[in-house]
């Protein structure tokens, strides 16, 4: 278009600029050539630069509303399959929270039937633990004293303010002792608590089996002969060295029942079973309660720590010295 358009202009510059006088049949030739080729390379130059556009334009838009539409009507169709299955996930989801939660409530309701048929059931047995000062239950000794550690320490840090108003004091029911002072756990060790018990000042009893009844119980646990007396002389010479005060030890004539840890307001009972050692059955914690005639702490604080060390003796001082 521009070539032709170039040599139509350059055609009628030339027809123009001729003499037609000696030129006459050139004149013409140049004039036809650019009438020819002139309007027509502008006309389509003028169709190409603006018709174009105008064809581009709408053939955009065309293609645009096309898009748009299909665009749109997919976006409809898309959202009304999301909402549907939404729709239908959210009543399935419903529907299976509301099973959840009628199994949930009738779980509770069959629980809390249990839980108040248990207590009335239980309701005897928690009135008589609290009118007879049970405070704890436990499987071995072991248990037991962690538990009871707190009141030995209470009652060690109330020795070691030396209030005559406030006494203290810790009594021993035992063997050999022996159960007591290996007790160790990360809760637990028997062997620092006597040396701080010995170094506290407070009250000391220790009531230990007679080494000559010990054997009593040897044939029973499966023990050897003079195993038992043995044990108990080597953990007298331990408490001596702890510093527990010959006074503070007597022997008993005969094997105890029960081994027991009393303070002023607590006391641990560990029954002895026949055929076997104590350390590793149950005990329990007792507590003192506001009517000591009917609590078994004031019995047992009476029948076995206060008359059983009326009845014992003291290790004699000859004896005392030959423990190291």
């Amino acid at each position: 278009m521009i070539v032709l358009t170039a040599v139509g202009g350059g055609a009628l510059i030339f027809s123009l600029v001729l003499p037609s006088k000696d030129y006459a049949g050139w004149v013409d030739i140049l004039r036809a050539v650019g009438l020819a080729f002139f309007p027509t390379g502008i006309v389509s130059y003028l169709l190409t630069r603006y018709a174009g556009e105008v064809t581009d334009m709408r053939i955009t838009e065309a293609v645009r509303r096309t898009i748009g539409e299909r665009f749109e009507k997919n976006i409809d169709e898309m959202s009304k399959g999301v909402v549907e299955d939404l729709s239908k996930k959210w009543n399935e989801s419903a529907g299976l929270m509301l099973k959840e939660i009628q199994s949930m409530q009738e779980a509770v309701d069959k629980g809390i039937n249990s839980i108040e048929t248990n207590m009335r059931g239980w309701s005897p047995l928690i009135a008589d633990c609290s009118k007879l000062g049970v405070e704890g239950v436990y499987l071995t000794r072991t248990k037991a004293l962690e538990a009871f550690a707190w009141f030995l320490d209470a009652e060690i840090h109330k020795a070691l303010k030396r209030d005559p108003a406030c006494p203290a004091r810790i009594w021993f029911v035992s063997s050999s002792i022996k159960g007591f002072i290996n007790a160790a756990t990360d809760k637990f060790n028997g062997k620092k608590m006597m040396e701080a018990i010995a170094n506290s000042g407070c009250e000391v009893r220790i009531l230990m089996t007679d080494v000559g009844k010990a054997d009593l119980r040897a044939t029973q646990e499966g023990r050897a002969s003079g195993e038992i007396p043995s044990e108990i002389k080597m953990y007298l010479a331990m408490l001596k060295r702890l510093g527990i005060k010959r006074e503070s030890i007597k022997l008993y004539p005969g094997t105890p029942t029960v081994f027991g840890v009393a303070t002023m307001d607590r006391i641990l009972l560990n029954p002895y079973p026949y055929e076997t050692e104590a350390f590793g059955c149950f005990s329990l914690i007792v507590h003192k309660t506001l009517d000591p005639q009917a609590d078994i702490f004031s019995q047992y604080s009476e029948f076995h720590f206060e008359r059983p060390w009326k009845r014992s003796v003291e290790i004699a001082q000859t004896e005392w010295e030959k423990l190291s």
